[in-house]
């Protein structure tokens, strides 16, 4: 479509709302009854734990149907556009298009004289329609904008009041423009629209954010059912069944969601004519605002839905929202993924292009949205799921997570979250000794990849399995009372291997207060020269060149000169600057080590950078056939230092059982 291009306010002022009473029409409000089309598909009974799939989706009806249009005439139906204070807007003509524009900051020419910078566009619903959260509550408000630039704007609502909110200005959700040139639809569900007049006398209006001005030419408000809902992707548009992407239509699902409902994706894994649905956009669960208690599912959990990677994916297959459309994560809770399998295309898709860096170019890092702020961008790699942020009890289960190309196969960073019963299979390529053929296809040096990489407080990590992560099974970078417990972790023969299986690292919080490592088994049968586990059980970071850091953050402890001998005696709070950081157990605190099983790592147990002033429990931890792998440290020396295959090894602290050597550079 042609590109529209926004003339300057000067420019393509052509009508002041103020003066456009002329050329506005009302109609009468539309018909409160208007048929939504049923679902055909009829999932089974879901067995997640609280979850319920209905056999059959009862049709709904939308109770309500309202509009005004934005254009050379204005045209109201049960929507009233305000003006005056700081919501004044322009009527304007871009190349033929009309539509209201948005202030920018800039004082516009108002009807009442007014002199206050404006910047949003604001509208009234008609109280017979909607007052006070009556007939309707929850509706869908459609707004068709002019996509020109990469600025943003964002829906302020009024909301049912609750016991820690009056509701007034209620951040219903961003949107982040693409520069498409096109009219696009924004579409914000409101979950708990309360509409009685509250922000500034009208019920909604939409900020441009002083970073760009907006041009509308066409708002809806749509009623829908306030009961908990079960959304079905395949009703929106997805097709398993087809070779055609599918990201699009399960986004429209996501941003339609409110807390309470249920997304159900259709299996069939299990069936020859099944695809899959092919996700070529990365999908964001929780929309366009911060949701609680959604569960996404398979409608058959004994036969998994799958959701596998294009080769021309940019980032993750799977977040749980996106950094760049609100703050309030952790806002976000009780989120239940499950019986949903992830093919992360590492066959196909690339984590360093030519360039060696991670930025577009060559690869796929990126983001639909303008989620990378920077060249290697973690939160931009070519990994499979990510719940980040969250505010508490996020639970991933009874999946299985596969073929990540690099970053991680499942980043996992809030407080009190659950991973259970999950299967990561082969993530990354750790293949990095010179002769030694890749494992993945793509020639891909230093494309490793985490099974499970967390951070924070209160989680437990039980009963799942990974094969062949290519950089660590499971790494938490910090957090209290967490349980990692009963977990397999095995590298396969050939040239697949790992710098750990199970690893403490301090990289976020240091304090390991409550810490539980019990009943995990590991075993490595890699290749002795271009693979195998360098570290079975790793507490502690200084196995990475000593975990020294230039720049700490809140968290951190250690030392503020970085050496090969720190003193664990000046171990303290870093203050921002370069730091050596230590796991820290405090006094009175207990750390658990018990019950595992490793065989055939390089080291199997390796405790490094560890201050212990708590109770360590170190009890039944079974050590057997250590063997080399493809450590280049290990091999050429670390500081004069060579070691051959270890049971356990320590040395900051030295401690009784471990040989005491001093391991401090991993690369």
């Amino acid at each position: 479509m042609k590109r529209f291009l926004i003339l300057t306010i000067l420019v393509c002022v052509i009508l002041l709302v103020g003066c456009n009473v002329d050329n506005i029409q009302e109609t009468k409000l539309a018909p409160t009854q208007s048929p939504i089309q049923s679902s055909t598909q009829s999932p089974t009974q879901a067995q997640s734990p609280g979850i319920t799939v209905t056999a059959d989706i009862i049709e709904t009806v939308e109770p309500l149907s309202l509009s005004i249009t934005l254009g050379e005439k204005v045209v109201k139906n049960g929507i009233q556009l305000n003006s005056g204070g700081d919501v004044d807007v322009l009527a304007v003509s871009i190349d033929g298009l009309h539509g209201f524009q948005t202030g920018n900051g800039v004082i516009l020419t108002s009807a009442d004289g007014n002199d206050v910078p404006d910047g949003y566009i604001q509208f009234d619903v008609d109280d017979d329609a909607i007052f006070k959260g009556s007939p309707v509550g929850r509706v869908r408000v459609e707004v068709d904008y002019l996509d020109v630039g990469t600025d943003t704007f964002i829906l302020q609502y009024d909301a049912l009041p609750t016991s820690s909110s009056g509701g007034s200005f209620t951040n219903g959700g961003g949107i982040v423009k693409t520069d498409s040139g096109e009219i696009k639809t924004a579409v914000f569900t409101l979950c708990d629209a309360y509409f009685a007049n509250r922000v500034n006398g009208g019920d909604f209006r939409l900020s441009d954010n002083l970073d760009g001005a907006e041009v509308l030419t066409e708002v809806r408000v749509v009623g829908v059912p306030a009961l908990a809902h079960t959304l079905l992707v395949d009703d929106f548009g997805a097709n398993p069944l087809d070779d055609q992407p599918d990201s699009d239509a399960i986004q429209s699902v996501l941003d339609s969601t409110c807390s309470g409902d249920t997304v159900v994706f259709t299996s069939g894994r299990n069936n020859d004519d099944y695809q899959g649905y092919l996700i070529n956009k990365t999908l964001f669960l929780t929309g366009i605002s911060a949701k609680h208690n959604l569960t996404f599912t398979s409608s058959d959990p004994e036969n998994h839905a799958l959701l596998k990677a294009t080769n021309d994916l940019k980032g993750y297959v799977v977040r749980l929202f996106a950094r760049s459309r609100f703050t309030d994560s952790y806002n976000i809770k009780d989120i239940d993924f499950g019986y949903i399998d992830i093919n992360g295309g590492r066959d196909e898709r690339v984590c360093m292009g030519p360039d060696g860096v991670g930025n577009g170019e060559g690869d796929n890092w990126g983001s639909w949205l303008p989620e990378c702020t920077q060249d290697d961008d973690p939160w931009c790699s070519p990994g499979n799921l990510a719940f980040d942020g969250f505010g508490g009890n996020v639970v991933v289960h009874d999946l299985i997570d596969q073929q990540g190309e690099c970053g991680s196969s499942l980043a996992f960073t809030g407080k009190n979250g659950t991973i259970r019963n999950i299967t990561i299979d082969t993530v990354g390529d750790h293949v990095h000794a010179s002769g030694c053929v890749n494992t993945d296809n793509d020639g891909d040096y230093g494309g490793w990849s985490d099974g499970i990489t967390m951070v924070g407080p209160g989680h437990s990590v039980i009963n799942n399995t990974i094969i062949n992560p290519s950089d660590i099974g499971i790494v938490h970078f910090g957090g209290q009372d967490v349980t990692i417990a009963n977990n397999t972790v095995k590298i396969t023969a050939g040239n697949y291997g790992a710098f750990g299986a199970i690893a403490l690292h301090p990289w976020d919080i240091a304090d390991t207060s409550g810490v539980q490592v019990t009943g995990n088994t590991i075993l490595s049968e890699g290749d002795t020269n271009c693979g195998g586990l360098h570290t079975g059980i790793n507490i502690g970071a200084h196995m990475w060149g000593g975990a020294c850091v230039q720049e700490s953050i809140p968290g951190n402890y250690g030392n503020p000169v970085c050496s090969a001998e720190p003193d664990p005696a000046k171990v303290a709070p870093c203050s921002g600057k370069t730091c050596q950081l230590w796991l820290v157990l405090p006094a009175g605190k207990t750390f658990t080590l018990k019950d595992n099983s490793v065989t055939g790592a390089h080291v199997n147990y390796l405790i490094e950078g560890f201050l212990i002033e708590g109770q360590f429990v170190d009890e039944n931890n079974i050590s057997l056939e250590p063997r080399k792998s493809d450590w280049e440290a290990a091999r050429f020396g670390c500081n004069g230092i060579v070691w051959g295959p270890t049971e356990k090894a320590a040395h900051h602290p030295a401690l009784d059982g471990y040989a005491d050597v001093r391991i401090h550079c991993e690369r």
